[in-house]
C-alpha cells in the first residue's frame, strides 16, 4: 500500500480534488437559473452549495487523518531518522507552554471590544482562552523571529563559502 501510494497517491488526490469539482460546478451551474431568480431572502436558505463546501471538509478531513497517520508511521518505523522532527516538535511545545504559562491575562480596553463583538455572536471567552490565544500569538512571533534569523544566518554563511 505504502509504494503505491508513493507512486500513485498525488495523482489519485488531485484526481479525486479534480472529481469533486466538476461534479460541484455541474450542480451549480445547473441550478444557477433558479439560483439567481430567488428572491435575496431565499438566496441565503439554499443548499445550492453545500455539495462543494461537505466535499472540501471531507478532503480537508482526509487529508490531515493521511498526514497524521503516515507520519506516526514513517516514525514508528524509522525513530532515529524522526529524531530531529522530534526534537522540533518538543522545542515547539516547551515555547508555547512557556508563553502560555507567562501570559497576563488582564485585559486592555481595545481587547474587551473585542471580546464583547465575539460574544455578541455567542461565542464565551474565559481566562483559559485568552491564554490559549496570547500563547499562540506569543509562539508564532517567536518562529518568525527564529524563522528570520535562521535565514540571515544561512545567508552570511552561504557568502563565505
Amino acid at each position: 500500500m505504502y509504494k503505491f501510494l508513493t507512486k500513485n497517491g498525488q495523482t489519485l488526490a488531485f484526481g479525486l480534488g479534480v472529481l469533486i469539482t466538476v461534479i460541484f460546478l455541474i450542480s451549480v451551474v445547473s441550478n444557477m437559473g433558479e439560483f439567481t431568480a430567488m428572491a435575496e431572502e431565499k438566496q441565503m436558505e439554499t443548499t445550492i452549495f453545500d455539495f462543494g463546501l461537505y466535499g472540501a471538509m471531507a478532503l480537508a478531513v482526509i487529508a490531515a487523518a493521511a498526514m497524521v497517520i503516515f507520519g506516526l508511521a514513517q516514525v514508528v518505523t524509522s525513530f532515529k531518522s524522526s529524531m530531529k522532527g522530534i526534537l522540533g516538535f518538543v522545542a515547539l511545545l516547551v515555547v508555547f507552554f512557556v508563553s502560555y504559562s507567562m501570559t497576563d491575562t488582564d485585559i486592555s480596553p481595545y481587547i474587551q471590544g473585542a471580546i464583547d463583538k465575539f460574544e455578541q455572536g455567542g461565542a464565551e471567552f474565559t481566562e483559559g482562552n485568552l491564554k490559549f490565544i496570547s500563547g499562540g500569538i506569543s509562539t508564532t512571533i517567536v518562529l518568525v523571529v527564529v524563522a528570520a534569523a535562521a535565514f540571515v544566518v544561512s545567508e552570511i554563511t552561504n557568502l563565505f563559502k
